[in-house]
Parts: structure tokens; C-alpha cells; sequence
């Protein structure tokens, strides 16, 4: 239904709308047209327009009909009022001219009346007076006699009359009271709806004020330039408590002077632009403090911007952390220079030192060797067994000492060498360093397997040197073994590494000493049984550690033993 914008209109409407609004005027309108028809049809022996029998049904058949075309025309205030007023006129004319207050009609002034009460206490007001004048007036003129000799209708067409009137005062209260039980469950729901939509609004906003009471921030809502809000840690930075500070004006809440820089963020604001800034605070009187503050435009229904939240926070802590931060990560930087400078001046001087030691004791070493080799071949019939023996045994670890002097100085170029980047298949280099030991040791039968594509990325240098070592050792310490077996390949870890491994089944050891391996001069076995020195384990867990990963051992005494390593920065390439 369209607002007419009229009071009473509106409260007629209300009414209407709470006893069943169109669907009442509709039902109303129907059983008055059909009773009405239904009245003409059974009516025996009708005369004409004249007859006083019709005078009711002349009126009520148009004013029926009007009322539904109103209601077509979406006006069922209007069709309910014309079909109001059309019946009172109905009753009344027939009342007139018929038999007075004698008329059976005069018994339908109630139903009207009922009626009514769909259109609110004024139309009740309203017909209800009307009803109690014509009444009256038809009571006078019948006393003065001023109206025509009553004209009684027959009862069968009396009793439809009743009939007729009965039914549509029952249809329009049966109908008013379905629709005003449907009001009352609505309205019983809307309450409860509110009750609950109104608690559950008090829980957050209660949430929501302990959360902006806590929050280590100032938090405030402005209406232009009047505080509309603000949280309590805002009001105690500007001296004044959350209930004081509220419909002030911005200017009475700062100083004359922090006002006047603080105007051209709150404009932008107003203005809105969101308002970002984050540096040193902008009053003298805060010299040294650091703020940041974010304010966001409030913008009303109409697009127009009506204020501003703001949220402020004092960062000076965070901001002093900050250049301290910087402050030590300058002076990290210097001292990691100056350190990486003596580093590498000690590098050098160590690396003078391992050739000048290598050269200083080389000569000597050459000697002990080479004298005694003489000693032996020339005097060596003048010797008993003992005294060859102990010549002999001096050869043996002047040459065992060169070789460790070769492995400390190895040991240190691996620390030294520069790294390249570069592919490198492992499954390649494996197969040559093998060849080459099969070459030097023909007699060895040992069964090797190499996996095809072990391919790295790294120092082809390096991962040479460390494949050497742990095929080496392989060899070695499978000697003992008629038919040896050693296996180099790759696996997935459950760590989603991919992990190469060098796999023998030669002697093995006893897993508790596996930590000393990586250790130099380490080893497990004495030199009678397999010569070595104790560097090459070192020597492959320096070069793994310089391609960013790790290395690991598994082995059992009498079972073998596998060695695998991950390249972190020189990662696999699957």
C-alpha cells in the first residue's frame, strides 16, 4: 500500500493492516455482492425499481462492486470505507422508506459497527455515531410520523437478510482475529528476536570496550571536530577521563600549538582521505617521542564524510629498539669485516706456514729414508735380524710420516679451496676413481655397483676429493673380504632430502666410536692391519659441511659399512 503521508491515514492503514488488511475487505466486499445478488435472485415476485424490497440491494450491489474495484486499484482503505459508509446508507434508506425502526435492517447498525473496528477506535468513533443519529432520527420521524406506512417484508426473505448479515459479520471478525493471532505470534517472536539480537549486541559491545580499554593503543571517534568516543588510554594521554573528553572539540582537547599541527591530517581526513603517518611526534613538547597514527574517514549514508576514527599509537620504544638495532648491525658489519680481514691475513700466514713446514720437514724425512735404504743395502750384512728390522721400521714411519704431512696439507686446501657452482655427476666421477683403483690393484676382486644420474650440484673439485676418500676406505677396509662388494647411489629421505651413499661389506666397527671418525688423526684400526692416517673421514666432512649439508655413518662389526651425506647448498638434482 502507498504512504499518503497523512497521520490518520497512516494509522488507519496500521489498523486495516492488523485486521487482515485486503484479504478482510476482500472477503467483506464478496459475501456483501453475493448476498446481496443471492437476495435480488430469491426475492418472489419483485415488482420493478420501485419496489421497496430492492432499495437496499440498489445500494449495496454498486457500493460491493466499487469496493472490489478500489481493492484492484490497491486501495483497501478506501474500498473498505466505501463499503462502510455504503452500508450505513444501505440500512438507513431502507429504514426510511420501508418500516422505520421496525426494519430488520436496524439490526445491521452493530455489524457496521464490528466492522469498524478494522479501521481503529476513530472509525469505530465515527459510524458508531453516525449509527446512534440515524437511529434517532429515524425514531423521531417515525414518532411525528413523517415517514410512509411501513412496508413489512416477508420472513423467509427477512430471515435471509439475516442470514446474510450474520455471515459477514462472522467472516470479518473470524478473519480479524486469525490475523491479529498471527500478529501476536509475530510480534511474540520479533520481541524474543529482540531480546536476543539486543543481548548478543550488549555482549559485544561490553567485548568490545574491555578489548579498546586493553589494547595498547588510543582509540577515538570524531563527528567533525567533536569527540564522539574515546578510549580511556587516549583520554589519559590528553588529561582527561572517557566520560569528560566526550563532546569536546578537538582543539580543547589539544593545545593551541599541537592544534595547529594537527590540523592539516584532521582536514585530510574530513576531506576523505585516509591518513597514514608514522615518525617523530609532531609537538615540540614530545621532542624525542615517536608516534604513528592511522585515521579513516566516517562516511554517512548520503556519501558524505561526517568524521573520522583515529587510532593512535606512541612507538617511541619500538623506535629507539630499531636504531639499536641498526646501530648493531653496523657495528656487527665492521667487526665481521675487520674479522673476515685478520681471517684471511691468517689464512695466508697458515697456509706459508703448511708449505714452509711441508718443505721443512720434508728434507729431513727424505734423508731418514734415504740413509737408511743406504744403510740397509750396503751394511746390511754386517747386521743381524734385529738391527735390519729397526732400520727397516724407521723407513716405514719416515714414509708414513709424509704421507700424513700429504693428508694435513690435502685437509687444509679442501678448508681452502675456492668454491665453484656448477653439475656435477657423481655417478660418473664414482666410475673413474674405480677404474683407477682397479688399475693400481689388479689382483682385488671386488663387485661394484654404481647407480646411473647421482647428479649434484657443487664444487666438481671438492666432491671428487670426498668421493675419492670414502671409495678408498671401501677398498681398503673390504680387503679382507674374496669377494667384495661396494655400491655407490642415491635414496629419498623422509625428510624429502635426497641422500648419496658409499656401501661396503667389509670389516666395520663398533657404532659407539662412530662420532670420533670425523675427528682428524681418529681411527679404529691399527696401522698393522690397514695403513691410513685418520684424515680422510675429516677431510669429506669438511668438504659436506662447505656444501651446506650433513654427514653420517651406519656400520656394524663383521656387517659392513655405509656412509651417506646430503648437499644442502649444493642441493641433488633429481
Amino acid at each position: 500500500m502507498k504512504d499518503s503521508g497523512n497521520p490518520t491515514a497512516n494509522s488507519t492503514k496500521e489498523w486495516l493492516t492488523i485486521a487482515g488488511g485486503v484479504r478482510t475487505v476482500r472477503l467483506a466486499a464478496s459475501i456483501v455482492l453475493a448476498g446481496t445478488l443471492l437476495y435480488v435472485l430469491l426475492l418472489p415476485d419483485p415488482t420493478g425499481i420501485g419496489d421497496h424490497r430492492l432499495l437496499g440491494a440498489t445500494v449495496l450491489i454498486p457500493v460491493s462492486l466499487a469496493s472490489l474495484i478500489l481493492l484492484s486499484l490497491d486501495k483497501p482503505v478506501g474500498a473498505y470505507l466505501a463499503l462502510l459508509w455504503g452500508a450505513l446508507l444501505a440500512i438507513t434508506i431502507s429504514a426510511l422508506l420501508v418500516a422505520g425502526l421496525r426494519s430488520a435492517l436496524v439490526f445491521a447498525y452493530p455489524t457496521v459497527i464490528v466492522g469498524a473496528t478494522a479501521l481503529g477506535p476513530r472509525a469505530v468513533l465515527l459510524v458508531g455515531a453516525t449509527s446512534i443519529a440515524a437511529v434517532t432520527g429515524i425514531g423521531l420521524a417515525e414518532y411525528f410520523s413523517l415517514l410512509p406506512a411501513p412496508k413489512l417484508t416477508p420472513s423467509p426473505i427477512l430471515g435471509l437478510v439475516y442470514v446474510i448479515v450474520l455471515v459477514t459479520l462472522t467472516a470479518i471478525v473470524l478473519s480479524m482475529v486469525r490475523e491479529q493471532h498471527r500478529w501476536r505470534t509475530n510480534e511474540e517472536r520479533a520481541v524474543l528476536a529482540l531480546e536476543n539480537g539486543m543481548r548478543t549486541l550488549a555482549e559485544r559491545e561490553r567485548d568490545l570496550r574491555l578489548i579498546m580499554g586493553n589494547v595498547p593503543a588510543g582509540i577515538c571517534a570524531f563527528d567533525g571536530w567533536i569527540c564522539r568516543f574515546a578510549n580511556a588510554r587516549l583520554a589519559a594521554y590528553y588529561g582527561f577521563s572517557e566520560e569528560a573528553i566526550i563532546g569536546k572539540h578537538l582543539r580543547e582537547i589539544l593545545s593551541e600549538t599541537d592544534f595547529a599541527l594537527a590540523r592539516p591530517y584532521i582536514e585530510r581526513a574530513l576531506s576523505g582521505k585516509p591518513v597514514y603517518y608514522r615518525g617523530p611526534h609532531p609537538s615540540p613538547a614530545n621532542k624525542g617521542h615517536h608516534l604513528m597514527f592511522s585515521l579513516a574517514p566516517q562516511v554517512g549514508e548520503s556519501g558524505e564524510v561526517q568524521g573520522f576514527y583515529g587510532l593512535f599509537f606512541d612507538v617511541t620504544k619500538q623506535e629507539q629498539a630499531r636504531l639499536e638495532i641498526e646501530r648493531l648491525n653496523r657495528d656487527l658489519d665492521r667487526r665481521v669485516k675487520e674479522r673476515t680481514t685478520d681471517l684471511s691475513s691468517a689464512n695466508k700466514e697458515l697456509e706459508s706456514f703448511a708449505y714452509s713446514i711441508s718443505h721443512d720437514l720434508r728434507a729431513p724425512l727424505r734423508g731418514i729414508d734415504g740413509f737408511s735404504q743406504m744403510a740397509i743395502e750396503e751394511y746390511g750384512d754386517k747386521l743381524d735380524v734385529q738391527g735390519r728390522s729397526y732400520l727397516e721400521r724407521v723407513r716405514a714411519a719416515a714414509q708414513r710420516m709424509g704421507s700424513l704431512i700429504d693428508d694435513i696439507l690435502e685437509l687444509s686446501r679442501v678448508s681452502r679451496l675456492a668454491m665453484g657452482r656448477n653439475q656435477v655427476d657423481l655417478s660418473k666421477l664414482a666410475a673413474e676413481l674405480l677404474d683407477e683403483m682397479r688399475q693400481a690393484d689388479p689382483q682385488r676382486r671386488i663387485e661394484t655397483a654404481i647407480a646411473p644420474d647421482c647428479l649434484a650440484e657443487g664444487d666438481r673439485q671438492l666432491l671428487r676429493i670426498l668421493l675419492q676418500n670414502l671409495l678408498e676406505n671401501a677398498w681398503k677396509y673390504t680387503a679382507r673380504q674374496a669377494d667384495a662388494h661396494i655400491a655407490f647411489g642415491k635414496e629419498l629421505l623422509e625428510t624429502g632430502e635426497t641422500a648419496f651413499f658409499v656401501r661396503d661389506d667389509g670389516v666395520g666397527f663398533d657404532m659407539k666410536y662412530a662420532e670420533r671418525l670425523f675427528t682428524p688423526f681418529q681411527r679404529l684400526h691399527k696401522p698393522e692391519e690397514f695403513a691410513g692416517s685418520g684424515i680422510g673421514l675429516a677431510t669429506v666432512a669438511r668438504i659436506v659441511h662447505r656444501h651446506g649439508g650433513r654427514v653420517w655413518i651406519e656400520s656394524a662389526i663383521g656387517q659392513g659399512t655405509t656412509l651417506r651425506f646430503v648437499l644442502g647448498r649444493g642441493r641433488a638434482i633429481c
